[in-house]
This record gives structure tokens, sequence and C-alpha cells, in this order.
């Protein structure tokens, strides 16, 4: 039970380590430039969130199905093998270059914001950055399918999107105060970046050692 809660746990900051990742956090205000659109900013947040949990939950879906074909404890113990690489990667100890190009994605929108187009906005969001939240994302998943339960696999990428989604709401209902202080926050990116990378390699150790349940 108690490894099942630091699972959990580990899983809801990896998605606000996310959030805080230095190709994320610094175009929050462009984003809720757009979200605000309209005067609905609270409700084309949650649909943003709504296309977000659907893109993610759908990939640990997926990835809990095939963990029932794939995962052994060979592979299993390769996969965490390979999540504390990405994880000492994200630390900076080591350099992956694959994992240093980023992918902008180029938001067009329409003259105002509407409910449908920030609804898209959240299904295309993991398009642009999965470069450099790549290390975090390939962890979660690897743990979706752990299991072999395309439930679980589902379950552990809601627990990721709540993470990621706490931020955005925070933002979306203190936006005044809170986007004012994100430059103050810049600074500290690398910071939240070295906490995600040893989310991360926790994250391996837990498949290495089979404690997710």
């Amino acid at each position: 039970m108690l490894d099942q809660q630091l699972l959990i746990g580990t899983v809801f900051l990896a998605g606000i380590a996310s959030f805080l990742s230095p190709c994320i956090f610094p175009i929050i205000p462009i984003y809720f430039g757009i979200l605000s659109k309209g005067g609905k900013k609270v409700l084309n947040t949650f649909l943003f969130i709504l296309g977000l949990s659907l893109t993610f939950v759908s990939l640990g879906f997926s990835f809990g199905f095939l963990g029932n074909i794939l995962f052994s404890h060979t592979t299993r113990v390769v996969a965490g093998i390979i999540v504390i690489i990405l994880g000492i990667h994200q630390l900076g100890i080591v350099k992956i270059d694959l994992l240093e190009r980023t992918k902008l994605l180029e938001i067009k929108t329409s003259g105002k914001s509407t409910a449908l187009e920030a609804f898209v906005l959240g299904l295309t969001f993991s398009l642009g950055w999965t470069p450099c939240i790549g290390p975090i994302l390939a962890s979660v998943l690897a743990l979706s399918g752990d299991e072999g339960s395309a439930l679980y696999g589902a379950a552990m990428m809601f627990v990721y999107v709540l993470g990621l989604a706490t931020p955005f709401m925070l933002f979306s209902f203190f936006s005044d105060s809170l986007l004012k202080r994100t430059k103050s926050l810049n600074k500290h990116l690398d910071k939240f970046k070295v906490v995600g990378g040893i989310l991360i390699i926790v994250m391996g150790f837990l498949l290495i050692t089979n404690n997710l349940v």
C-alpha cells in the first residue's frame, strides 16, 4: 500500500514537474492569453485540460494494453534502466542530443477563443513539447504499461494529468497575480528540472524492483 501511495504521489509530482519544465512554463502567459479570449477563461481552461486528458489518458490506456503483451521481468528491468538513464539526462549529468531538440507547436487561433478551440488546443498540447517533457512522459508511460492492464495505464496517466492540470487551474483562477510572478520563477526552472530528474529516477527504481503494487 505504501509503495502504491509513493507511486501515485510520484506520478502526480511528475505532472507538476512537466508544467514547470523550461520549454512550457515560460510561455504559459501566451496560452492564457489565448484561453482568456471571449471572457471565459475558467471554462476554456477546463476544456483545454479535458482535451489534454483525452490525449494522455488514451496513451496510458494503449501502453497498459500493450504491457499485457510485452512486459516481463526482463523488459521491466530494461525499462527501469532506460527510465533511470532518462532521469540522469534530466539532471544534466549526461546529455542525449535527441532529447535536447524541442519542436514548438505553432498556435493558430481565430479572432476569439471558443470552447472548441480550447478543447483542440488541449488535444494538441503534447505534440509541441514531447521532446522536452519526453523523459518524464516516457517514465510515466513505462509505469502505465507495467501492470499489463489498460485501465491501470489509463489511471496512471490520469494521475499524471491531474498533476499537470493543477497548476493550469490555479493560474486560471489567480492569473492576474500569478502571471506577474512567472518571470521571477523562470530563474528557478533549472531547479525544478532537477526535481523532475529525481522523480524519474525514483520511478525507474520502482520499475526495476517491481514495487508498484
